[in-house]
């Protein structure tokens, strides 16, 4: 696991969904393992990944390993948390039902949450989730966060207090695997239930 992980360094978000939908070319889940993307231009350190457990019908997401800069704003590491322990409140319906339609489809999964700061500049959180797994069940997922503010910067410190008092789900799609790496991906928008 700790080599698959080591792999994910260097990429961006669009890099990486082209690359898991070659890899998942032939409609079948990725494996992890096999998840060799290359040195691109992300940062690990905006980078999570899960490890999905499944017991009764329940799904529950465990963190594998979390990116410094995810970390920061939480004060503490992800390592060993679910995503419902880690998640607010006020964003768990969004941030959870996401990841369930990952690991219900076995699909990709692109979503933009926004909030404002106190200048009232948005500030949105770009959000990638690229399932894996074996024998057509999701066993990880690859998760990567970018916050993006076209007028300035972010204060990492206080974002998630942001998020908490205000923000909305403004984009969601789904990113289907597809059968051959000549063809781009269709997306098919999906929104979280609230």
């Amino acid at each position: 696991m700790d080599q698959s992980i080591e792999k994910i360094r260097g990429i961006n978000q669009r890099a990486l969904a082209i690359n898991w939908t070659r890899m998942a070319g032939d409609h079948k889940i990725p494996r992890f393992e096999d998840f060799d993307p290359g040195a691109r231009i992300h940062d690990p350190k905006k980078l999570a990944v899960w490890n999905v457990e499944q017991s009764d019908g329940e799904i529950v997401l465990r963190a594998l390993f979390s990116g410094t800069l995810l970390n920061e704003p939480f004060s503490a590491s992800w390592s060993g948390k679910t995503l419902e322990e880690l998640t607010p409140p006020s964003l768990r319906s969004d941030i959870v039902s996401g990841a369930h339609e990952c690991v219900r489809t076995g699909c990709a999964i692109y979503m933009i949450l926004r909030t404002r700061d106190f200048k009232g500049h948005a500030i949105d959180l770009e959000r990638l989730l690229l399932p894996f797994g074996r024998n057509g069940r999701v066993e990880q997922i690859v998760a990567s966060l970018q916050l993006i503010s076209l007028t300035g910067t972010v204060d990492r410190a206080a974002i998630v207090q942001e998020f908490e008092v205000q923000s909305k789900c403004i984009l969601s799609v789904r990113i289907p695997r597809v059968a051959s790496a000549k063809r781009r991906p269709l997306a098919a928008t999906w929104m979280p239930k609230r």
